[in-house]
């Protein structure tokens, strides 16, 4: 099993809500940049006889850095909200990472479970890949001799709370599969303050 965290956001979003429904501004600090430009990489030049045209080839970049001085009582209070249940800690909903996940199909079929606060973006296809060019019975016995101990790709996206929710129902699970994807859960940015917090779990 692999997993390859691939983005994380919305940390300034969810510390922007905190304090709304008290009708205060937030604690932290901040700043975002967000820049868009065309990067020239390549030309092509063609003679004509009395000219030259050139075409520019290039690639559409997208910047955006957004910098976060963390108040301490803004965390407090996440930290509190988030003990005290989902209903309560609703901003951390808006905390989100996408990950690209190598995992067998038998782990695949219990991830799938989670649906509140978890996205599947794309994944590799056994129509495309295994199963391609077959249709009718061939197509089903193809698809029937798939392996459960097949590994498949995708791209899947949680909220910081549906991380929650999985730790805290799968940390003991049978399946090593799922000590992996904890010990994963607690690499990410404020695991310990916005995940793991109050959760009763015991190390290896």
């Amino acid at each position: 099993m692999k997993i390859e965290t691939i983005e994380i956001a919305g940390l300034a979003g969810a510390l922007t809500a905190l304090r709304l429904p008290f009708g205060k501004e937030v604690r932290s600090k901040i700043e975002n940049y967000c820049e868009t430009h065309l990067d020239f990489t390549d030309m092509d030049v063609e003679k004509t006889e009395d000219t030259y045209e050139v075409t520019m080839k290039g690639l559409l970049k997208f910047t955006s850095n957004t910098s976060i001085a963390i108040d301490k009582k803004d965390l407090t209070l996440m930290q509190t909200l988030v003990k005290r249940g989902d209903e309560h800690a609703k901003v951390v909903r808006g905390i989100m990472v996408w990950a690209k996940i190598t995992a067998p199909v038998y782990w695949w079929c219990e991830e799938e479970t989670y649906r509140m606060g978890h996205e599947r973006l794309a994944s590799e296809s056994t129509m495309h890949i295994d199963c391609r060019g077959l249709s009718g019975s061939e197509l089903q016995e193809a698809k029937s001799a798939i392996p459960m101990g097949k590994e498949l790709t995708k791209v899947d996206a949680f909220s910081y709370q549906a991380l929650r929710n999985i730790v805290k129902q799968r940390w003991n699970h049978r399946l090593p599969e799922w000590h992996l994807f904890v010990d994963w859960v607690k690499t990410l940015p404020f695991a310990q303050e916005l995940i793991l917090e109050g959760l009763e779990i015991k190390e290896d």
